[in-house]
């Protein structure tokens, strides 16, 4: 599940879940938007936060 899936399924928004896990509001908008990707220590608390509903995998295409 992407992180904007996610936040969309669980009535979140940017801001909301920013505040959550300790990062500004545009980054996590970048992240939905695949401007940028998390770092691993993000990434970790992502699927910490989410109880591993969002994956580093989901941050990245599949489209080959």
């Amino acid at each position: 599940m992407t992180l904007a899936d996610y936040l969309q399924a669980h009535g979140l928004t940017a801001a909301e879940f920013a505040r959550r896990i300790g990062r500004s509001r545009s980054t996590v908008a970048r992240w939905c938007n695949g401007q940028r990707h998390p770092d691993a220590a993000a990434m970790r608390v992502i699927m910490d936060v989410t109880q591993g509903a969002v994956m580093p995998n989901d941050f990245f295409s599949s489209a080959t």
